[in-house]
């Protein structure tokens, strides 16, 4: 197997790689949603008692990931497409 071959198996793998964590990601934020839904619940007059500040920064934080995530897949995949 050339090197270059090496290579692009190797990129191949990243893209798994990075597509599997981006869709890690997607799942963990609709848990997230989820949990949300179900505290508020709790007190729905006043949901904010029950909902962590936290939850929110989560979930801010899960989709700033997924983006970079996103970047990266498409950085990997344009390099692979110029070899």
């Amino acid at each position: 197997m050339s090197t270059l071959d090496e290579l692009m198996q190797t990129l191949r793998l990243v893209e798994e790689h990075l597509a599997d964590a981006g869709a890690h990601l997607g799942t963990s934020r609709t848990a997230l949603a989820e949990a949300e839904q179900a505290l508020a619940k709790l007190d729905p007059e006043h949901p904010e008692t029950v909902v962590p500040p936290s939850l929110h920064r989560a979930d801010d934080q899960i989709e700033r990931s997924q983006g970079m995530i996103e970047h990266v897949l498409n950085t990997v995949r344009d390099f692979a497409t110029r070899l």
